[in-house]
């Protein structure tokens, strides 16, 4: 088989909302503009010496041998689509690749599928190593969003997006004091993050997790803590603390539900939340059920 090595930056834009588009104007209509949009994005990659590689419903796969190219094209795309009722989740990445029978495969591409699964609808994520392979006048376009965790890599990933924290309106900074159900914008005031600890426990386990540490959660006898139910998931859940903010990133089929207050329990899937306080985590179950599994938690100031 044929096939090629070689280091680039790949991006991929997932175009979103086309099931409202579909519902409000009719298939015919709501095909022909999701079509244009699709062909709009191919065409900006080509104009900045990206190499389309393959569409898959309504994503778009491009490679780029210059890391520059591909941040002028999302910011092109993230504009375009700020202009009609589709937006894109982009994800950018930069690395070792091997294309074969007219595909791409590698770690890289499954980080770069993450990174668009994680983006809210109109957001850019952008890697660490994309953003270090960018010239220095490049890197100035680019914000620090946050360290945060992707299904199945056990390590925390320093994200970026577009833009500087100017560009973020009360209502964006709002958000990072809320439950957020991709990614959280956090506040980079000159003010040093405060130093807090995360208490878990679950039956007679007490753990404990700092800044830039997890605790997971799963069936898998590789986790922290083990849930042996068959409603959990293998890597079901992980704690984490970074830059102050205490978080649970929850990755599993079944969901998981928080409670953080007296008759305030959420249910999450695939999201992420930030935590206050102290509370429990019920994954799979709600907690009123008699076999829902209950994990405790506590934020302690240090």
């Amino acid at each position: 088989m044929d096939q090629e090595r070689l280091l680039a930056a790949v991006l991929l834009a997932d175009v979103v909302g086309s099931t409202p588009l579909y519902e409000r104007i009719g298939d015919d209509a709501a095909l022909q503009q999701i079509s244009d949009c699709l062909d709009a994005i191919r065409e900006i990659v080509a104009r900045h010496g990206g190499d389309f590689i393959y569409s898959k419903g309504d994503d778009v796969l491009s490679l780029f041998e210059r890391p520059e190219g591909a941040l002028t094209a999302v910011s092109q795309i993230s504009s375009q689509l700020t202009k009609g009722p589709l937006r894109a989740r982009i994800g950018l990445h930069f690395g070792a690749v091997i294309r074969a029978r007219g595909a791409v495969f590698g770690d890289v591409v499954n980080v770069t599928a993450r990174l668009s699964t994680t983006a809210n609808p109109g957001e850019v994520l952008i890697s660490q190593s994309f953003f270090e392979a960018l010239s220095a006048s490049s890197r100035s376009a680019l914000r620090l969003l946050d360290k945060m965790a992707f299904k199945g890599k056990q390590e925390l990933f320093d994200v970026y997006t577009l833009g500087s924290d100017d560009t973020l309106g009360s209502d964006d900074r709002a958000v990072s004091t809320q439950i957020t159900n991709r990614g959280t914008i956090i506040d980079r005031r000159s003010a040093p993050p405060r130093q807090i600890n995360l208490v878990i426990r679950y039956g007679d386990q007490l753990l404990s997790c700092r800044n830039n540490e997890f605790v997971t959660i799963g069936r898998s006898p590789e986790c922290n803590i083990v849930v042996q139910r068959p409603w959990v998931s293998r890597h079901h859940a992980t704690f984490t603390i970074s830059n102050g903010k205490a978080r649970l990133i929850e990755r599993s089929s079944s969901g998981t539900f928080v409670s953080m207050g007296p008759n305030h329990e959420v249910f999450v899937r695939r999201e992420d939340i930030l935590l206050f306080g102290s509370g429990v985590i019920s994954p799979g179950r709600k907690s009123s059920l008699g076999d829902a599994q209950i994990l405790h938690y506590e934020i302690v100031s240090n």
